[in-house]
């Protein structure tokens, strides 16, 4: 029971992100394009028994293996991961919003207090540790991404100045430690594994998730806000023209990488065309809409199938054995 408990750790939330994300795009699809929500409910309440389940099983590794969770933070790139439960926790509570304020507050406040902890945690590790130039990577984004996330039920709920406040914390964070990542894949080798190419998604998720905030914040479109959602747009352009380098060889978890940062996309590209209904601005909304669901619900059947496969050759080893 312990050894499956310690296979699943913090980065496994980014399947909530991907799950909720994909049910809040549709959610915006809805309100902008009149098509079911139906879609966007399901989603958002698959992504919550998700989060349920795995919060769970969180709870029962503080209990029996404690030891396999503080591996995960001391080690410098899986406790960038435990921000990943927290950004579940804000994409969540704005799906809740219809449905009880209480419940999405109580959400959102719990997520506020582990994401400033973790972040402060993060932040001082990069300071007082001695970092190596190859530790340097686009998973550090993600403490970013769980700082301008509060932003999208923040203001709803009640707490614009805190909402703020982090969300412009988040946009400072990426405009200091994106060149460095740059600087990292472009110029210091050795080159990024095949199997870590997913977390270059990230840097699509970060400005579409600081644009979607920024949004949510002043409750319209402005300069700022159309230049990060066209920035993630320019960096999802670049990966989709090395997908054949993106894509590791084997399915496996990290696959679930790639669903946030396409359901971030969408979510920023519909609001640009809420704002501007052109041809253009149109075209590339539903296009992103379009592929964040091939991606999100492709990944979900690949997962349920191997998980399925898994499950049939444990139970036939353990007959025959």
């Amino acid at each position: 029971m312990s050894e499956k408990l310690k296979t699943v750790s913090f980065d496994l939330y980014s399947s909530v992100m991907g799950i909720t994300g994909l049910g809040l795009v549709w959610r915006a699809a809805a309100e902008t394009y009149s098509v079911s929500a139906l879609p966007g409910e399901v989603f958002l309440a698959t992504g919550f028994a998700v989060f349920i389940i795995l919060t769970g099983i969180q709870l029962l590794r503080l209990v029996f293996c404690r030891q396999a969770i503080l591996a995960e933070w001391h080690s410098r790139a899986s406790k960038n991961f435990f921000c990943a439960a927290t950004i579940s926790g804000f994409l969540l509570s704005m799906g809740l919003l219809p449905y009880s304020i209480l419940l999405a507050k109580a959400i959102w406040i719990a997520a506020v207090s582990v994401q400033i902890f973790f972040l402060t945690c993060t932040f001082r590790r990069w300071l007082i540790d001695q970092l190596d130039t190859h530790e340097i990577s686009p998973v550090w984004l993600i403490p970013m991404v769980g700082n301008a996330s509060p932003a999208f039920a923040g203001v709803a709920l009640g707490f614009p100045g805190l909402s703020k406040m982090l969300l412009f914390s988040a946009l400072l964070c990426w405009a200091l430690f994106l060149p460095l990542i740059l600087w990292r894949i472009v110029f210091v080798r050795p080159v990024t594994p095949q199997k870590a190419m997913p977390g270059l998604a990230i840097m699509v998720s970060a400005p579409a998730v600081i644009a979607v905030g920024l949004y949510c914040i002043y409750g319209g479109m402005n300069d700022v806000i159309e230049f990060m959602a066209w920035t993630a747009l320019f960096f999802a352009i670049v990966l989709i023209s090395l997908w054949r380098r993106m894509l590791p060889d084997t399915f496996g978890r990290i696959w679930w990488g790639f669903t946030f940062p396409s359901t971030a996309l969408a979510s920023a590209l519909i609001r640009v065309d809420a704002a501007s209904m052109t041809t253009l601005n149109h075209t590339l909304a539903l296009a992103a809409l379009s592929l964040a669901t091939f991606v999100v619900c492709s990944i979900i059947i690949m997962t349920v199938r191997q998980s399925l496969l898994t499950l049939c050759w444990g139970r036939h080893a353990k007959h025959t054995g």
